[in-house]
């Protein structure tokens, strides 16, 4: 999108009081120069673009030089429309390098970017031309109009010759100077102003990017940020398991041992006391193994170190119900990613051992291409339902929050099957 600087005036009156006119006029009388300069130099990187591409090893890399060369040219057009008329525009992007001379070639003609803005030359070489009929016609016909009583006066014969008209009169030569006056004051200020915004338009439709291509990008910038936001919040969670684990959960052992070392002193002397002693022992052992319990689903270590087959194998191998594991993830994806997977499988897991009465769980995690696809399957009694369970809904966003989908297939009596795709390149 385009932005201006200051709101450009639409009297007459307040251009005149402006430096837009005067700058915008030296801007159109200047495109006759950028065409004769920046035009023919774009003309010839888009040739070398061209004619560069067949050649194999040296046209290769001048197609991809004389690519980048036509937008560099394009920013100083960018430039000038700032410079003269305050007007912003975004740049446009060159295509991202394809990984192979050969792909990079073959991008460079193919762009679009290098075709709008060679389009741009083509089409403000005629613009140029109809400025340099536009400008003059604006500012020196009125002006040399208004010099016509004199020069009838002083110069002409019995009469003078204006285009089809005949001045024969010092009266019809002062009517056709007020003329001349009023054109100036209020038509030639307005002909500027209107070729001037052509002109910003050109260098915006053509040397920016698209509506949709701003759109684009604001989603890419979008998607990043929130990609930011879930990479902070896991490595906060990360951050709260080592915490639990290296400060509460070490002192609470701590405290244990001392508890048990206590009751053992104390042998069989004072009963109450050893009641209370053993009593804060079992308090803190259960104290702890909720800890262990709270951080083994925050984010366990032997995730981190060793990734989805041994955290779920840990998993699978504490579930009261018996469950087939199958992992199939030969190249690992981000830490956010593994701990949503993780979490999608332990919570799914929890769900099973509470409402499911099943048998049997067949949990499948594998990626393919670019998506990491996870599937719990029980052949419990079915039923659940996204809409009332707080926990799948909780599943549903958590994956959602990586432009992930979750859905839950759950018929009553026939099982219920739980997929997560989360996209992961």
């Amino acid at each position: 999108m385009t932005a201006a600087a200051s709101p450009v005036p639409r009297t007459p009156w307040g251009l005149w009081r402006s430096p837009y006119l005067w700058l915008a006029t030296i801007h159109l009388l200047g495109d006759a120069v950028v065409v004769l300069t920046s035009g023919l130099l774009v003309l010839g990187a888009t040739a070398v673009v061209l004619a560069g591409f067949p050649l194999a090893l040296i046209g290769i890399p001048l197609s991809r030089w004389a690519n980048r060369w036509v937008y560099g040219i394009a920013g100083w057009e960018r430039a000038r429309a700032r410079v003269t008329r305050g007007q912003e525009v975004p740049a446009l992007v060159p295509p991202p390098r394809a990984g192979s001379a050969a792909k990079d070639a073959a991008l460079a003609v193919k762009d679009p970017g290098l075709w709008r803005q060679f389009i741009y030359y083509v089409v403000l070489f005629w613009a140029a031309i109809a400025w340099l009929f536009v400008v003059p016609f604006a500012w020196s016909v009125p002006l040399v109009l208004i010099g016509l009583p004199a020069y009838y006066s002083y110069f002409a014969a019995a009469q003078a010759q204006l285009g089809p008209f005949v001045i024969d009169s010092t009266t019809r030569a002062s009517v056709v100077a007020v003329l001349a006056a009023l054109f100036l004051l209020f038509v030639s200020p307005l002909m500027i102003r209107a070729a001037s915004w052509f002109d910003g338009w050109l260098v915006k439709e053509l040397l920016g990017p698209s509506e949709s291509g701003v759109l684009a990008e604001r989603v890419h910038q979008l998607v990043q940020s929130r990609q930011q936001v879930v990479d902070s919040v896991e490595a906060e969670r990360r951050r709260m398991e080592r915490d639990l684990h290296d400060g509460a959960q070490q002192r609470l052992v701590s405290l244990a041992m001392s508890l048990g070392r206590a009751k053992n002193r104390l042998g069989d002397k004072e009963p109450a006391v050893r009641a209370l002693i053993e009593e804060a022992h079992s308090e803190a052992m259960q104290a702890i193994a909720e800890i262990r319990d709270l951080t083994r689903g925050l984010h366990p270590p032997v995730l981190t170190d060793r990734g989805l087959d041994a955290a779920l194998s840990a998993v699978a191998a504490r579930s009261p119900v018996p469950v087939q594991l199958r992992v199939d993830v030969p190249v690992r994806p981000s830490l956010t990613i593994e701990s949503i997977a993780y979490f999608v499988v332990t919570e799914a897991l929890a769900n099973v051992a509470k409402y499911a009465e099943a048998a049997q769980v067949e949990v499948l995690v594998i990626r393919e291409d670019d998506v990491l696809r996870v599937e719990v399957r029980d052949n419990g009694r079915g039923g659940a339902d996204p809409a009332r369970g707080s926990g799948l809904r909780g599943l549903a966003d958590r994956v959602a929050g990586v432009d992930g989908q979750l859905t839950v297939d759950s018929p009553p009596g026939g099982g219920t099957t739980l997929i997560a795709e989360v996209p992961c390149g």
